[in-house]
């Protein structure tokens, strides 16, 4: 019995030697999981009339990411706030609202990018309907 006993206690020793503990703490997402490289430290800035354009369509991007960031640490200082056994899922919560809403925006800058491209299509191959001939009498 003492033999059954030792050989047990030596298997989950053996074990907890290659499978590492695992606490809530270890899957506490991280911001930088979320966001486009080099976004993780965007910071939010009103936008100036007078500001050229390409520097306005930048800042509005800063801007979107430094509003997230925002959303997601408050999410996350929430569930830090919990209980240890229900901060485990108030942490994949988090990540799985996390990955939504960046799929959404990923699917929103594709369809622009699509509507931006027939836009040019059109226009490049002068079929636009609004395109007037000034030469024609």
């Amino acid at each position: 019995m003492k033999a059954r006993l030792r050989k047990f206690i030596l298997t989950i020793e053996v074990l907890l030697l290659f499978c590492p503990y695992t606490n809530a703490q270890n899957f506490r997402p991280m911001w930088k999981d979320f966001c486009p490289k080099g976004l993780e430290n965007a910071e939010y800035k009103e936008i100036q009339w007078f500001w050229p354009e390409s520097t306005k369509a930048t800042q509005s991007i800063y801007n979107y990411w430094a509003a997230r960031r925002e959303e997601f640490e408050k999410g996350l200082a929430e569930c830090d706030t919990m209980q240890e056994d229900f901060n485990g899922i108030c942490y994949d919560e988090l990540k799985k609202r996390q990955i939504f809403v960046t799929e959404q925006y990923n699917k929103d800058i594709r369809q622009k990018q699509i509507s931006n491209q027939i836009w040019r299509d059109i226009h490049d191959k002068g079929s636009s309907p609004i395109m007037i001939n000034i030469f024609q009498r």
